[in-house]
């Protein structure tokens, strides 16, 4: 993955280990490249990753939703604008635009964030630091990233089931799987109930509760208004650590 900039764009290659099969881009890979430009969006804006580390803070994704109308493949290269919508107390709304090389409109993503210690990762009140109206919205957004119930446990119980586990691979610099391997997994679920010459036209995902080194994450995936649901459970607590819908079409 590699930043080109140009104009407000945030420019990327796609490269050979970020596709599928098809050479299509992975959605995983895609989310890394949308975290990517609103960091350096944040950063242009003076409140990057250095400044948050001065500030014992951190940006943590709770909800996204991606939708393309096409997929990149390898080697092409994608531009992506993003700008904030504004807070509402401690919740961050960013939307996306996503275009091929040549400048057209491919896909639209919009997510919400939180700042959070980096200590313990509670949610810090924007109000309480200087300048955060710098994020404030210059127009009214349209689109939304959906609370998704998760699966049911009568529903659970007859799912496929995966593990996955958070190896050193999978672990940021905020101590827990980076939500980009979440997704991945999320893909891996779906990938076991449909074809693979089907593309995931739309990816809407929750982040309920951070996954630390060592722990086991299981998946349950199932088909409901043709939609596919994916949970993540922890598998010694139990607790519920994210939910997928996903959307897929014949390529």
């Amino acid at each position: 993955m590699k930043y080109l900039p140009q104009e407000d764009l945030y420019g990327f290659t796609i490269i050979g280990p970020e596709t599928d099969i098809h050479d299509r881009l992975h959605y995983h890979s895609l989310f890394a490249m949308l975290q990517e430009a609103a960091c350096l969006d944040a950063d242009r804006h003076g409140f990057g990753a250095e400044v948050m580390d001065g500030l014992s803070a951190c940006w943590l994704l709770l909800r996204m939703k991606v939708e393309m109308d096409s997929i990149p493949k390898w080697k092409d290269v994608i531009y992506i604008r993003t700008w904030s919508q504004g807070f509402d107390r401690v919740l961050f709304n960013r939307d996306f635009d996503i275009f091929d090389k040549d400048k057209k409109l491919i896909g639209r993503a919009t997510s919400v964030w939180v700042i959070a210690h980096q200590g313990d990762h509670r949610p810090v009140r924007p109000a309480s630091i200087p300048g955060m109206d710098v994020f404030e919205a210059k127009e009214p957004s349209t689109r939304k990233a959906e609370k998704i119930p998760p699966i049911s446990d009568e529903k659970r119980e007859n799912s496929p089931k995966f593990k996955r586990f958070a190896d050193y691979s999978q672990i940021d610099r905020n101590m827990h799987v980076n939500n980009t391997h979440y997704v991945a997994w999320s893909e891996d679920a779906c990938y076991s109930l449909i074809p693979t010459d089907e593309r995931i036209s739309e990816l809407t995902i929750n982040y309920a509760s951070e996954v630390h080194p060592g722990e086991e994450v299981q998946l349950f995936c199932t088909k409901e208004d043709g939609c596919i649901i994916v949970d993540g459970i922890e598998a010694v607590s139990k607790r519920h650590v994210f939910t997928t819908r996903i959307v897929s079409e014949c390529d």
